[in-house]
């Protein structure tokens, strides 16, 4: 075979000092794109390991703030034989040493480890200034009748029933030994019912994640400890009112009522409802984070609620028309009264839901909410909730907006009313 080396080195172009620095040149510049291309590799790699790998803090909870309600000079609810004060921080001690415990990662803070007292506003900044995940107040309940028993849990909204509003008076009315009350939340006197009902209308932005997170503990009372369910509830409270996360308000228990504070203060009782609020938070992190599969059975449980993207039924004139329509399409301002939700699909032509028009049931983080009735006019809609409290005696009057739920006062607003 004839040897083309030869050949090769002779047929080379001549080169000069032109030709050599622009060899040079060329060189470099693809030497600099290799190091560029492989520098974007590597970004590329590394920010697909942090969205898709176990490094990636994305949706994972990490810090949570445990609030023990009451203390030092306000004691809270007073029993026979204890206050709400130092059960509300026996049970806050053992809650958070379960997350220590079972969760390495995860960060847990108090607003109080011992008898001193916190400003309200206080307790939020805490949770807002350590940038947390969840903020869990514990409280126990009292009545002037000794009868109520059971435990409930409260997120930041609307009172719907004089019973939810006398929990909120009485949990606000600490604020009158704080300093300058009227400056810090911003001038709201605990003494005025108009004030509570203006502060009710409030919405947190982090409402349905505060709801579910409620409705797992309430399910863990329910199935775990056999505590009797009061379901969750919105109300007004202070101490949730400027949290940036998700807040919940747990009321372990009736102090008022002997047999429950006897519970209440037995170690047997303090480490149960500990667990159940721990196994509530483990089912809510599992599900915040994705790990659905871990979490508990589903579980169904009356609850108040907020809507986003849903798929919706609907019933006229006393008969069933399912269609494939989302709450999304619809056009405008509506309000609706929630009466209803649940784990488990809501069968809207069941005997409960025949008397009235426009239900709508929707799905949204697998929970199931059912509303009745649609219209532009709040008078209007207020009345039909008068009407559905003998049948759904927790009903609430929501609101939508293209599809998706917004705070009553700003659809009143935006309707002129």
């Amino acid at each position: 075979m004839k040897d083309l080396s030869l050949y090769k080195i002779q047929n080379l172009p001549k080169t000069n000092e032109k030709n050599v620095s622009e060899m040079k040149t060329g060189m470099f510049m693809r030497q600099k794109n290799v190091i560029i291309i492989t520098i974007l590799v590597l970004i590329s790699f590394l920010t697909s390991f942090n969205l898709y790998g176990q490094s990636s803090d994305k949706n994972k909870i990490r810090t949570v703030v445990i609030d023990p309600g009451h203390g030092g000079s306000d004691p809270g609810a007073v029993g026979k034989i204890s206050k709400e004060k130092d059960l509300a921080l026996d049970i806050s001690l053992k809650f958070g040493a379960l997350i220590e415990k079972n969760f390495k990662d995860v960060k847990v803070i108090y607003t109080r480890t011992d008898d001193s007292f916190v400003e309200l506003y206080k307790r939020a900044k805490i949770a807002n200034d350590n940038n947390a995940d969840l903020f869990v107040c514990i409280h126990i309940n009292a009545s002037s009748n000794t009868s109520p028993y059971g435990a409930e849990t409260f997120v930041m909204g609307l009172h719907v029933n004089d019973a939810n509003l006398k929990v909120a008076k009485l949990e606000n009315s600490v604020i009158l030994q704080e300093d300058n009350y009227e400056d810090q939340y911003d001038g709201f006197d605990p003494n005025d019912p108009e004030n509570h009902i203006i502060f009710s209308l409030y919405q947190n932005a982090n409402l349905t994640q505060s709801l579910l997170f409620a409705d797992k503990v309430q399910h863990n009372f329910r199935e775990d400890v056999k505590r009797y369910d009061r379901g969750v509830k919105q109300a007004g409270f202070l101490v949730l009112w400027k949290t940036t996360m998700p807040a919940v308000l747990i009321e372990c228990g009736f102090i008022s009522n002997r047999e429950e504070e006897i519970y209440l203060n037995s170690e047997k009782g303090q480490d149960e409802l500990a667990e159940a609020i721990f196994n509530g938070f483990k089912d809510y992190k599992n599900h915040y984070e994705g790990n659905v599969g871990s979490e508990t059975s589903s579980h169904t449980n009356t609850t108040e609620n907020t809507t986003e993207q849903t798929t919706t039924t609907n019933t006229q004139n006393n008969t069933t028309e399912n269609t494939n329509t989302t709450t999304y399409n619809e056009k405008g301002v509506f309000f609706k009264v929630q009466v209803m939700t649940s784990s488990q699909k809501i069968e809207i032509n069941s005997e409960k839901f025949q008397a009235y028009q426009n239900v709508d049931v929707y799905l949204h983080n697998g929970v199931y909410k059912c509303t009745i009735g649609k219209t532009t006019k709040y008078s209007e809609i207020v009345e039909l909730q008068k009407k559905l409290k003998s049948d759904f005696e927790g009903c609430f009057v929501v609101a939508f907006k293209d599809g998706e739920r917004i705070p009553l006062n700003q659809a009143r607003s935006e309707l002129g009313q």
